[in-house]
This record gives C-alpha cells, sequence and structure tokens, in this order.
C-alpha cells in the first residue's frame, strides 16, 4: 500500500473540558454523528461497517438461480465469494434470468463500489478489484440462506471508507503465532473491510524473520526459552501469508523493531542494534528482507523505534530510513518513539509528546485491545473519532494487541481479549467513520441514558448481538448486552456511614438514595488506573463504593452471570491479585443478593498475588500465563437463583491502592437462541417498516409466511408476520414488534417446528401461553385467535421427516391448545379437523409436500377464518 493524503474530511474533538459527573451539565452537545439511532434501528439488515449512502426497499427477492456477469474473468478469491453468497449449484451461465452483474465505473474511488439489489438482480458498479470485493462482502450480509432458500434485501447503497488505513496489529514477536491462526483472522478482517495487518515480527523474546545471513537471530537458544524459542517464519512462509492477505485486499505491513525491544538480536549478536557493528547488521537485515519480499508485496516497512534511549539516535534513524527508502519502501515509526526529522509516518500510541507537523499520521492511541475488558472496549473504540485531538493528515487507524504475558497455547490471545467485538466496533470507526464529534467521558463509560449518544450506542449493540450470534456463534466472542443495565451508585468516605449502610442492606431494609448517582453498563469503572476518569475519579484510597441494581424476574430461575472486580490489563501482570478463598475480590469487594452475602467461586490459586503492585510486571511474573480465573470472561459464568419479582443486587467495592483498576462487572448471559439468517433478515426489515392502524397481523412460521394475505383479505390491512422455521422461542424473541403497533387482531399458528425439534407438547402449550400472556399484557385491545396446529400428511413428498413423524403429537398439541385457550379468554380455531381425512392426515389437494399448503390449502384455510377476520 502507498500512502497518500486522504480524500475524506476527518472531524476532530474540540477538546472540551468534560467532568464526570453525570448530572453536572449537558452532554448532547459533545456527541455527533452523521447516522441516527432512528436510522440505525430502522435498517432492515444490520451491516457492519455501515455504508455511507443507503436507500433501504420493502421486501426480499428470492433467489433460485443466479447468472454472473461480467465483461473481465473474475479471479480466484471473486469466484470464492460469490460461492460463499450463492449455492454453486445455483449459479449459471445464462443470458437470462436473475444476474449478479459486475460493471467497472471510474466514477467509483479507489476502495468505493456501488450495489444495487432489485428484483432482476444484482448490479455493483467498481473502479478497482477492491471495490468488487468489498460490494460482495456488503452482499454477503445482505443474503440469508434457510431451508434452501436464498434472500437479499432490495436496496440501493453507495459506499466508500472513510480512512484510507483501517488495520489490526498483532505482536508475534513476544508469542508466536501460526499461520493457520492468522490466515484466520485476515478473513475476519476481510470480511468487515479491514485493509491493514501490521505483523509485528521482532521482540525482546525472540526474532521470527528467517535470515540466511545471520542464523543465529533465529536459534532457539538465543531466544527467551519460555517463548517458543526457535519458532520462525521463513521468507517462503512470510510471501505465503503476504499473499494470502493481498487476495483480501489487506496490506501486509511488516515491524522490525529497533533499536529498543531487542534483546533477542543483542543475545544472538553480542552487542545491540545501535552500536557501529548492529548498524552494520541491520543494514544487511533489511537488505536481505527487502531481496527476499518484493516491494510490490511489502510497499510499507514498520520500524519501531519507540520505547528506548540511545546515544546516536539521529543517526542511526536517519541511516535506516535511508536504507529502506533506496528500496523504495514507505516508512513507519511509532509516535512517541526517537525524535526524527524525516517525513515518515507516524504511528501514534500516546498522546504525550505529540507533534502537529503535517506528518501523514495512523492513529492507535487508546486502541489497544489489551488495555481493556470486553464491556467498556467496545464503546471506547466506538465513540473515539479517528486521529483524535490531531492536526496531523490522519490515514486511518490500527487496533493493536499486545500479549506481552506468555500464551499457554498460540490461541490464548483471542480468548484472553475482547478481539473480534473489537475488530467489529473499529471497522465502523474506521470505515463508516460516522461520529464526528464525542466525550471524553466515553473512554470510561456508556452515556447516559436518554441522550442521543446513548441511543446510538443501544443501537450499534444490537448490530454487533446481531453479528455475534450470525456469525461468531462459535467463536470467543465475550459480550453480552449492556445497555438495559441500570445502577445507582453512592461513594462513603466513612466507616460509620458503611457499617450502617450494610446493615440496611442485610436486613433489606428500604435504602435512601436521594444522593446516589446512576450509571450504565455491565461494567462500571469507578476510578481508572490511567486517571482516564470513572464515575468517581476524585475518590481516595481506602473509600468505598456501593452499586444497586435491580433484577426482575417472571418466576423462579436460576441465570448465568459473569462478576468480577479488578479486571487486569493483559500487557501487564500488575494488579490485586486473585481473591482468597470465599472471598470475591482481593481488595474487600462483597456481593449481595436480597440481603443475603452471594456464595464466591472456589478459586484454584487463592490469595496469589504477582509480585509487583505497581508499574511494570516482573519478568518473573510475566511468564505466568494468564489463568483462566482471572478474568471474568474466561472463567465458568457464576448461578444466580431469582426469586418471582424484583431482586436487589448490591456490591460493595473498595479501594487498597491508587494504581488499582477501580472497578466491578455483573454481566448477564443472556439465553441467546440462535435461529436461521432467514429469521433476523424478516424479523429486521418488520422493525423498519412503520406501525399502522387496525393491522390484523398474520403470525407463524413458514406456513404463515407462504400466504398471500393481502391477496386473500384485500379489504383489511393485513400483514404477514410469519417466518419460516419459527419457533416459540422465536415469536417471543421477536413480540415487541408484533405489539408496537397495537394490533386490532393477531392469527397464531405456531408449534410444528418445536415438536420436530424435539420439544413435547408441554414446551409448545408453555411457550404458546407466554405469546399470549406477552400481546396481551403489551396490546390489551388485541383480539387474538389461537388457530390449531395443521395435520400433517406422512406419505406426501420426501422431506421434513422431522415433522412427519409428530402426528400424535398434534392431535394432542390441538386439543390442550384448545384448552389453554379457553383459560387464556381468546378465541381458538380448528384449521385441523376441515383440513384432514379420515386418518387426520392433511388431504393431499391442500399440499405439495405433506408439510406446507398449496395454493388450494391456502384457499381452505381463508374459507375456514373468513367469518373471525370480517
Amino acid at each position: 500500500m502507498q500512502f497518500k493524503n486522504p480524500n475524506y474530511s476527518l472531524f476532530f474533538f474540540l477538546g472540551v473540558c468534560m467532568t464526570f459527573h453525570l448530572y453536572s451539565q449537558d452532554l448532547e452537545s459533545t456527541f455527533e454523528s452523521h447516522l441516527s439511532a432512528e436510522q440505525l434501528n430502522n435498517a432492515p439488515v444490520k451491516l457492519i461497517p455501515f455504508p455511507q449512502e443507503f436507500q433501504w426497499q420493502k421486501g426480499t427477492v428470492h433467489v433460485t438461480e443466479v447468472n454472473i456477469q461480467s465483461n473481465t474473468n473474475l479471479n480466484r478469491t471473486t469466484n470464492a465469494l460469490i460461492e460463499t453468497i450463492f449455492n454453486p449449484n445455483r449459479i449459471k451461465n445464462k443470458a437470462k434470468g436473475f444476474y449478479l452483474k459486475f460493471t467497472p465505473d471510474e466514477r467509483m474511488s479507489t476502495e468505493g463500489y456501488a450495489l444495487s439489489v432489485q428484483e432482476k438482480g444484482v448490479e455493483i458498479r467498481f473502479k478497482t478489484e477492491a471495490g468488487r470485493f468489498y460490494g460482495l462482502q456488503t452482499l454477503r450480509q445482505l443474503t440469508s440462506t434457510t431451508h434452501g432458500e436464498t434472500h437479499i434485501q432490495l436496496c440501493e447503497i453507495t459506499d466508500a471508507p472513510a480512512h484510507s488505513v483501517r488495520g489490526f496489529m498483532l505482536d508475534v514477536g513476544r508469542n508466536f503465532v501460526g499461520l493457520d491462526v492468522l490466515k484466520e483472522q485476515l478473513d475476519i478482517m476481510a470480511r468487515y473491510k479491514l485493509n491493514v495487518f501490521q505483523w509485528h515480527l521482532t521482540d525482546r523474546p525472540a526474532w521470527r524473520i528467517q535470515n540466511k545471513k545471520y542464523p543465529e537471530l533465529t536459534l532457539a537458544k538465543n531466544h527467551r526459552q519460555t517463548r517458543n524459542p526457535g519458532k520462525y517464519y521463513t521468507y517462503n512462509e512470510i510471501r505465503e501469508l503476504i499473499a494470502y492477505a493481498k487476495d483480501r485486499h489487506i496490506t501486509i505491513i511488516p515491524e522490525i523493531d529497533m533499536p529498543g525491544h531487542s534483546d533477542s538480536f543483542t543475545t544472538a549478536m553480542g552487542y545491540p542494534m545501535s552500536s557501529e557493528k548492529g548498524m552494520i547488521v541491520l543494514e544487511n537485515i533489511l537488505k536481505e528482507f527487502f531481496s527476499e519480499i518484493p516491494k510490490d508485496m511489502c510497499p510499507t516497512i514498520h520500524l519501531g523505534s519507540d520505547e528506548v534511549e540511545i546515544d546516536n539516535p539521529e543517526v542511526f534513524m536517519n541511516k535506516m530510513i535511508g536504507i529502506c527508502q533506496d528500496h523504495e519502501r514507505d516508512v513507519i515509526v511509532w509516535n512517541p518513539g526517537l525524535k526524527i526529522d524525516q517525513d515518515v509516518i507516524r504511528q501514534t500510541w500516546r498522546p504525550n509528546n505529540f507533534e502537529n507537523k503535517g506528518y501523514l499520521e495512523i492513529d492507535s492511541w487508546n486502541s489497544y485491545v489489551n488495555n481493556s475488558e470486553p464491556m467498556t472496549a467496545i464503546p471506547k473504540l466506538l465513540f473515539k473519532p479517528i486521529g483524535y485531538g490531531s492536526n496531523n493528515t490522519i490515514l486511518g487507524g490500527i487496533l493493536c494487541l499486545w500479549p506481552d504475558v506468555r500464551l499457554k497455547t498460540e490461541t490464548d490471545f483471542i480468548h484472553q481479549n475482547p478481539l473480534y467485538p473489537a475488530l467489529l466496533a473499529y471497522s465502523w470507526s474506521t470505515w463508516t467513520g460516522d461520529i464526528e464529534k464525542s466525550s471524553d467521558r466515553y473512554l470510561t463509560m456508556l452515556p447516559e441514558r436518554g441522550s442521543s449518544a446513548f441511543h446510538y450506542f443501544k443501537a450499534f449493540e444490537d448490530f454487533l448481538l446481531y453479528h455475534k450470534i450470525r456469525f461468531f456463534n462459535n467463536k470467543p466472542f465475550p459480550y453480552v448486552r449492556q445497555a438495559n443495565r441500570e445502577w445507582l451508585l453512592y461513594k462513603s468516605e466513612d466507616v460509620n456511614d458503611s457499617q450502617l449502610l450494610e446493615k440496611k442492606i442485610m436486613r433489606r431494609a428500604p435504602l435512601d438514595t436521594t444522593d446516589w448517582i446512576r450509571a450504565v453498563g455491565n461494567t462500571i469503572i469507578i476510578k481508572d488506573r490511567f486517571k482516564q476518569g470513572g464515575y468517581f475519579p476524585e475518590a481516595q484510597v481506602d473509600d468505598v463504593v456501593y452499586a444497586i441494581t435491580t433484577l426482575h424476574a417472571e418466576h423462579d430461575e436460576t441465570v448465568k452471570a459473569w462478576i468480577g472486580f479488578e479486571t487486569p490489563l493483559r500487557a501487564n501482570r500488575t494488579y490485586t491479585g486473585i481473591p482468597k478463598q470465599g472471598t470475591w475480590d482481593a481488595n474487600g469487594g462483597t456481593i449481595w443478593l436480597n440481603g443475603e452475602e452471594l456464595k464466591a467461586p472456589n478459586w484454584e490459586h487463592p490469595g496469589w498475588k504477582p509480585s509487583k503492585r505497581d508499574g511494570w510486571g516482573s519478568k518473573e511474573d510475566q511468564e505466568i500465563p494468564w489463568r483462566k480465573e482471572e478474568l471474568y470472561w474466561t472463567r465458568q459464568p457464576i448461578h444466580i437463583h431469582l426469586n418471582k419479582g424484583s431482586n436487589r443486587l448490591v456490591f460493595r467495592v473498595p479501594s487498597t491502592s491508587d494504581y488499582q483498576n477501580w472497578m466491578f462487572t455483573f454481566a448477564p448471559i443472556e439465553r441467546i437462541k440462535t435461529y436461521s439468517n432467514h429469521y433476523y433478515q424478516r424479523k429486521a426489515r418488520f422493525e423498519g417498516e412503520p406501525d399502522t392502524d387496525n393491522e390484523l397481523i398474520f403470525l407463524g412460521n413458514s406456513i404463515t409466511e407462504g400466504g398471500n394475505w393481502k391477496l386473500l383479505f384485500p379489504e383489511h390491512n393485513v400483514i404477514n408476520r410469519g417466518i419460516s422455521g419459527d419457533v416459540t422461542d422465536g415469536i417471543l424473541n421477536r413480540i415487541d414488534e408484533i405489539t408496537s403497533s397495537q394490533p386490532s387482531k393477531v392469527f397464531l399458528l405456531i408449534g410444528t417446528n418445536d415438536m420436530a425439534r424435539g420439544k413435547s407438547v408441554d414446551d409448545v402449550l408453555d411457550g404458546t401461553r407466554q405469546i399470549i400472556e406477552q400481546i396481551q399484557n403489551k396490546s390489551e385491545h388485541t383480539k387474538i385467535y389461537l388457530q390449531s396446529i395443521l395435520p400433517i400428511h406422512p406419505h406426501v413428498g420426501q422431506k421434513f421427516s422431522g415433522h412427519k413423524k409428530n402426528h400424535d403429537n398434534i392431535l394432542m398439541a390441538n386439543k390442550a391448545l384448545e384448552e389453554l385457550a379457553q383459560a387464556l379468554h381468546v378465541d381458538f380455531i380448528d384449521l385441523h379437523s376441515s383440513m384432514s381425512n379420515r386418518k387426520k392426515y392433511l388431504k393431499p389437494k391442500y399440499t405439495n409436500d405433506g408439510l406446507h399448503l398449496s395454493e388450494n390449502g391456502y384457499k381452505k384455510w381463508k374459507k375456514i377464518i373468513r367469518r373471525y377476520v370480517n
């Protein structure tokens, strides 16, 4: 990638001085974005990153075959992506029919594309292969397939990135990571339009680059013996990964860190990099690297240069930069780092000593995944505009992950950090670039409830969780919904005050919360270790903060939650350690549920503490891999028993050290049901449609979805809310959209898919009861018609054996459903009797496959319910 001045203007923070009390000032003026929460909520598909220009149309197009139209041959990557989107058996070479058309368009920007999805086909306009690739990635998210049927959301999109650099950096110098794992990260980056992978290849423990002239650099004896000694990448492997990335329109930037972070170099060579001999060796290393990795594969090199002091910084940097430039390579260095005057790219990692001299700059400040815990990492990345506080020319940003502590397995860097939710949030920040102005308080806190920033975050959270379910179902994705979690906080500075308060808590007595402040989120930062804020940034050691939240339960139940106090930072093994057995927190934190102390986990290493309480972790502690019990999201969730009604949860969070990351986490893990892509597409579309008056809603699964109810009852405002494959849980998951219009009537047909998936008749009854009660509670004037489950015919068609085996269960369920309808005071409509033969099978004239209805079947259904509709 040759870096040039970006074509897009960048908006910066205005440096508004903030206080951190929730009600100290009006924060509305500190947040501005192009997109509104309403626009995000109304989007029928939750695209990440979100496009710059869009026009949604109602409905989806059903694709049975697709004809590829292109004036040029498609490369391997493009063909593979098309086959990911469409079933390869449906890709045809025909002149007519539904098409996927590629149209070169010189008016597009380098990475931009225009995407049109219409009933007749899809057209992608692009200038470069990157634009075509990104258009296909958007089409991938617009497309859903269930039960072999493919649907695409109708829309018009014109899109281009806000920033030319959208990157991710991984340090493999401290912990080696194999090519297969790296390729998986590149695949995920490509899906979300990230285009730069910074490969930090050398560091103190090891040198990871093959070198023919100095093979001692990669010898195991010259590496730290706990850090994959002798593991390195051959030139063939480096070229292989660069080519793999290039196919996905990702530029790899190798980083050879110099002259600091170079213990293994010094061990191998016998002298430091900054010495006269060291500079000669580095010159040979760079020349060999550039001869092995040509300019077209590696147009940019990163030289590090931070966290080191040497006697000859200008001489050293001038020489190394000159070598790279002689080989026509762009150069990047860390900022702050060794002082240099050359016009090279700065990558900012800390705002101190910030230089504003018009440099080309990459923003990595406050973008270290290892410096955050999952719940606060996402708002921090989302709300910090790229280029915070800089007057240099911002190229974009790179998200960084530094697993300084030894990893037990090479994939632990994924499990121990909120990597994937962070990548998605960063994709939004660097491609969409939507937020122009924000508040420093969001570095440590969620936006205050009711503000425009809060509504924006709440909408984005829905996007994030949608992708978690659809694309990361079997991958570590440590993020759960938190915009709905509210707290009251109180800071006590007096021992007697604390004792009196705790007595009231244990007696379950009413509390006077007049002086308490409100907070939102699963993680509450009281005072950030780096002094970036928190709810009580001026709090002192020995103060105690109390936090209250209310948990509501419809019945006695047990829920799972992540619970934690101080979250250690994964690049630094300095914190207060593992609690003693029987306690929650090494600092003395306590939790009460309904006045009773909540039992703490059984710690495997109770009382363990790192050897240092502040500053950087000791070398010995750095070699102890993170244990699962040290990070709340890697240990087993806590099971909490809730009583029916309201349950009061109270946290006591004391401080014992000024270096303490003073915080706590309570994150209930949602009982997330995974449904089909088609389900989420339909649900999103329904949520984007405006409510209308006097709606008659047909609610159910594919049997309902397949009915053209507007044609069957044209004189009524009929709404089809059927989703193929849906079950009772699925309807409960979308019940708010059903009731939001306060419909006049709802015709409910559900249950056959539940039983096909092994649910019992009692399960169907319980789910149906909850649906009816929810509608009655949320829309009290709605007339509900509970329809019997339709019969099946086991000898018509070859499919749906799981449904057809439930003939007897359907009969039992219908009898019980009729009784349920009577108990809940709703009308019961017996479809089964009117549509079955003497064996109580579905009459063949009403079906083509033994389960779904034919045109005659829908006509019969209309006849049965006509009087209820009218």
